[in-house]
């Protein structure tokens, strides 16, 4: 028996860590886990998971009950490895039902990432454990009902006649229970404990309702805006977000990684489009003084980055170490991000090429365009957000701004068929 306990034993704990990773990633999607599971592009399948409404139940997301089995077939194994005898008899008796369970919850939720078209490959790799796992388990159960020692039903007896047990198998019965009730609420409280660290915690539905209310109070101005060039998403997307940016503001990072949930989440339904307004006296004459130095280099590298057909590569390499770089931000910190990318992903751009897209008369007319059109709409701080013809200065609440984008795509769908 000890060979089937031991090959369960590893595949537990494979599961546990893919498990602690997509736990990981479910409150830590910046962290470069990311990169393993599912690349570290704007757009990440694993962040568009989370996102839905199939990453949690309850709550308490699936990689926390994922964690859960594991970390229980693991305790049940070992109990049968220290203990032998008849308590390998008691873990088979354990892990036949929680894995079979756990291999018809996995078919349910791969029917779910068929449907969405979310290919998550830590999830999969989960799948593949349980299967492995429940056929480990149907094994073990063939070779002891051949030897004549099993009998799940009488197994089933002596749990219910716990009562008339031995002092000892009582007590053992007491502890399991109590062990499994502890790692339950360790596993779901660290859960909450990273909610509310992370910022994960939902904001009252009131607060979100009345943020909504006041937003669309706002007249929605009639904007014709021009091409700025500078454009994440589907080009075709339904539902357009303007923003005018500083790609070295603290504020517009925190909106990057909103971006990064926005675009995983609806994917195909919206673009992003930005303008440049940077807080830097360089090109931005009339700021009063330089919030961001060379952020008009930044604002250039992005505006070569677009016309060169790399944006998406370069933006995620330039917030990659934004923590570090943006406070002492130089034209050879943007010429860094375009050398991080590979080669395949540079479109064919060398490094002379790029620096004379970021230094071209073309690049600086357009900022110019940029700022001019910024200070006409009354933007006078970064992010400024326009969404419908609706402004919003500043960053939002994930929720309140999920809301508006389902509101938005719920009324274009709507005049679609009307």
């Amino acid at each position: 028996m000890k060979k089937f306990a031991y090959l369960l034993l590893a595949l537990s704990i494979v599961g546990a860590l893919l498990s602690g990773m997509l736990l990981l990633q479910h409150y830590y999607p910046d962290a470069k886990i990311g990169f393993i599971s599912c690349g570290d592009g704007i757009i990440n399948p694993c962040l568009s998971l989370a996102q839905s409404g199939y990453a949690t139940l309850f709550r308490i997301p699936l990689a926390a009950y994922g964690l859960l089995w594991y970390l229980l077939a693991i305790f049940i194994v070992l109990i049968a490895d220290y203990a032998g005898g008849r308590y390998y008899d008691y873990a088979l008796a354990a892990l036949l039902p929680l894995s079979a369970a756990a291999v018809a919850t996995d078919a349910v939720l791969g029917a779910i990432l068929i449907a969405t078209g979310i290919f998550c490959t830590l999830c999969i790799a989960t799948y593949v454990v349980n299967i492995s796992i429940l056929a480990i388990v149907l094994l073990w159960y063939r070779a002891s009902v051949k030897d004549g020692r099993f009998s799940l039903a009488g197994i089933c007896r002596e749990v219910l006649a716990a009562q008339e047990s031995s002092p000892d198998r009582r007590a053992f019965y007491s502890s399991f229970v109590l062990f499994i009730f502890l790692l339950t609420f360790a596993i779901f409280s660290t859960s909450y404990i990273l909610r509310l660290k992370t910022g994960s915690a939902r904001i009252p539905v009131d607060t979100i309702n009345s943020f909504v209310i006041s937003f669309y109070r706002s007249p929605a101005q009639n904007i014709a805006f021009p091409e700025s060039g500078i454009v994440l998403g589907n080009p075709k997307a339904d539902l357009t977000i303007t923003v005018f940016t500083d790609f070295l503001c603290s504020a517009c990072y925190e909106f990057y990684r909103m971006e990064k949930f926005l675009l995983s989440k609806y994917r195909d339904s919206i673009k992003i489009v930005y303008f440049n307004f940077p807080l830097d006296v360089g090109c931005n004459k009339d700021l009063k003084r330089t919030v961001y130095k060379n952020s008009c280099v930044a604002a250039r590298a992005f505006m070569a980055a677009s016309d060169s057909g790399i944006l998406e590569g370069y933006i995620v390499k330039h917030f990659a170490d934004y923590q570090n770089t943006h406070v002492r931000y130089t034209p050879e910190t943007a010429m860094a991000a375009f050398r991080q990318l590979d080669a395949g992903a540079r479109n064919g751009i060398d490094e002379q090429r790029f620096r004379e897209l970021m230094n071209s008369d073309a690049t600086s007319r357009r900022l110019e365009e940029h700022i001019r059109l910024a200070k006409q709409l009354g933007v006078d701080a970064t992010p400024t957000l326009f969404i419908n013809g609706r402004k919003m200065v500043g960053v939002p609440r994930i929720d309140i701004l999920d809301r508006i984008m389902k509101n938005e795509l719920t009324r274009k769908k709507y005049h679609s068929k009307s």
